[in-house]
């Protein structure tokens, strides 16, 4: 009887893992938690490059539809035509300046990025974008501290218009909002997470007053 006790504690101490396994299976969560943060950036830089390339396409698409206005009977069509490109597209006011030793950049906002008066594109914080309402053309000060920390204000907000919408999804799974005329405004995923969106939800937005832009901020969800 004692031999077998003996035996049995002999058996389970040899199933009390060991120092040597415990840094193996420590070692493997992380290796494994490594991978997944790599796979996260991938996804998010694939996700980053489309969102840049639709961005990029909206905007040609607004400037070929300024150019199928040229008129060859006036001198001056493509004169103005390049002039409205200008200051619906690039040409706006911003400034570059140091404030107590901080550099300071004023950029305009199109949907999803932040463009500087030397094109340079900079994506604007989903959270930060739905936090603050932004839609297009407002215009934002970028703050670049001395730890790099890139702190955003809203300086200039565009002229707003507010609309009543329905919520709803395309086939590839991103939330737009419908308008009652049935003109689809494109929204931020972030905030109708935050919002808990559903599609057939109702949807009050707000979109520039001036531009004829196809983003709108979220403002309410009304749950159906």
């Amino acid at each position: 009887m004692a031999e077998t006790k003996k035996t049995q504690t002999k058996k389970t101490e040899e199933k009390k893992p060991t120092t040597k396994t415990t840094k193996a299976v420590v070692s493997k969560w992380l290796n494994k938690t490594e991978l997944f943060e790599k796979y996260q950036k991938m996804v998010q830089f694939v996700q980053n490059t489309i969102n840049w390339m639709e961005t990029d396409l909206k905007r040609i698409k607004l400037i070929l539809n300024q150019l199928l206005k040229f008129d060859p009977e006036n001198t001056n069509s493509l004169e103005e035509i390049d002039n409205k490109i200008q200051e619906t597209i690039w040409n706006i006011e911003l400034k570059k300046y140091e404030e107590e030793d901080l550099e300071i950049v004023e950029w305009k906002f199109d949907w999803y990025f932040m463009i500087g008066a030397d094109q340079k594109k900079y994506p604007v914080p989903l959270n930060y974008s739905s936090k603050t309402k932004l839609i297009p053309w407002d215009i934002l000060k970028l703050k670049i501290m001395p730890d790099w920390k890139f702190v955003y204000k809203l300086i200039r907000p565009a002229e707003r218009k507010h609309l009543k919408a329905t919520l709803s999804k395309t086939d590839d799974n991103k939330f737009t909002a419908v308008t009652e005329d049935g003109k689809v405004y494109f929204l931020n995923q972030a905030a109708v997470t935050f919002f808990k969106g559903k599609p057939w939800d109702e949807l009050y937005i707000l979109t520039n007053d001036k531009e004829d832009w196809w983003f709108a901020a979220i403002e309410a969800i009304i749950k159906k």
